[in-house]
């Protein structure tokens, strides 16, 4: 039964993929996407453009400017304390070896 289905599918399949006008449209329709895709990547591609340079000054580069600024300014607060938790530990670890 299902053997029967399959080849009337194939034999009708055949009879429509064969002819000229058919395949014309498949052709036609299939450049047609193609070629709007392209369009539409290209104008895609322009508009990202155009808003990463717009907003890559305000998001990408000065944030960046400013941080390495306020790190400078940051990381002699923040080392301080560091240093006196990390100065203790040694020497407890030096106790405890020599017990």
């Amino acid at each position: 039964m299902l053997d029967k289905i399959e080849k009337t599918v194939i034999e009708k399949s055949d009879k429509v993929m064969t002819n000229e006008k058919v395949e014309k449209l498949v052709n036609n329709m299939g450049g047609m996407l193609c070629f709007i895709g392209a369009v539409v990547f290209g104008i895609m591609f322009i508009v990202g453009g155009a808003s990463l340079m717009k907003t890559g000054k305000n998001y990408v580069v000065k944030p960046s400017a400013e941080k390495k600024a306020e790190a400078s300014h940051e990381e002699p607060a923040e080392e301080a304390p560091a240093a006196e938790s990390a100065e203790p530990a040694p020497a407890a670890a030096e106790e405890t070896k020599t017990e």
